[in-house]
């Protein structure tokens, strides 16, 4: 048993196999503080009745769409500011960018934490973006985030009063789409999974309900298993088919440098000038 947990640690929490995480990690707070200087947003909208159900709004004069992040830590750790400079990626491409918070495991159960993110999004373009920004939004999200994303391309929105499309691209970066292997993993700790609630919560058994470009993103240096589930994603669903993007080279947080970086093909992909 000890050898399968082991594995299933390895292939799963990025921390055990990248050296430099809380330089990393340390760096990104640095360089958010930057960018929420230069660029102050409209802060702490809040989208519902939990403390962290909050939205920060980066507004680019004449926005011609926005970017929907939803930030990663595995359901249980980090907020919408630490990877705050990821708007830079889209400000000076006339995209403004909305930071989502939401409940963290273990106050909230998963199921809780989804269902957050979904009454918050609704909100989000229904009542805090404007009709320029909501002209093109894309949605995308790094780690849990990503699984995040991904829910909400598996949301029938028209059950929730939205439009069966209310985003027009979604990027996820870097994520668990089948969660029933992080019942062997030390997160779980936190996540607290259990076997009998992980089938519902597998989006890979789930159909797509918004039928918009999907690009489902890894990093070069990721694990097998987080770059076989992106693969798998793509193999699920059909409508359009998902693409895959290997960011060459990059870890599970260096992947978000690409992101963040105008010109390269992930920041191109949810900006919408891919191809």
């Amino acid at each position: 048993m000890s050898g399968e947990i082991g594995w299933h640690e390895r292939e799963y929490n990025p921390r055990t196999t990248v050296p430099d995480v809380a330089d990393l990690v340390a760096s990104w707070s640095r360089r958010s503080a930057r960018t929420r200087a230069a660029h102050p947003p409209v802060e702490d909208i809040r989208t519902g009745e939990h403390p962290r159900d909050l939205v920060d709004v980066f507004r680019a004069p004449d926005a011609r769409g926005a970017v929907v992040y939803i930030h990663g830590g595995y359901f249980r750790s980090f907020s919408k500011v630490e990877t705050s400079f990821v708007a830079e990626g889209f400000l000076g491409q006339g995209l403004s960018v909305a930071l989502m918070n939401y409940p963290l495991c273990p106050e909230v159960s998963l199921e809780t934490l989804v269902e957050s993110v979904r009454r918050s999004f609704a909100r989000l373009v229904g009542e805090i973006l404007t009709e320029a920004e909501r002209a093109r939004v894309a949605v995308t999200g790094h780690s849990a985030g990503g699984y995040l994303t991904a829910a909400l391309v598996a949301t029938d929105w028209t059950e929730r009063g939205c439009p069966a499309a209310p985003f027009h691209r979604a990027v996820p970066v870097s994520g668990v789409f089948d969660l029933a292997p992080l019942l062997h993993t030390s997160m779980n700790a936190d996540i607290r999974l259990t076997e009998d609630r992980a089938p519902g919560l597998n989006l890979l058994s789930r159909p797509q309900r918004v039928h918009v470009p999907v690009v489902a993103v890894v990093g070069g240096a990721e694990s097998e298993e987080f770059r076989r589930q992106s693969r798998a994603l793509a193999e699920a669903w059909d409508s359009p088919r998902p693409s895959v993007l290997e960011v060459e080279g990059a870890n599970h947080f260096t992947v978000l440098d690409a992101l963040a970086t105008p010109g390269t093909p992930l920041n191109r992909a949810v900006a919408g000038t891919a191809g």
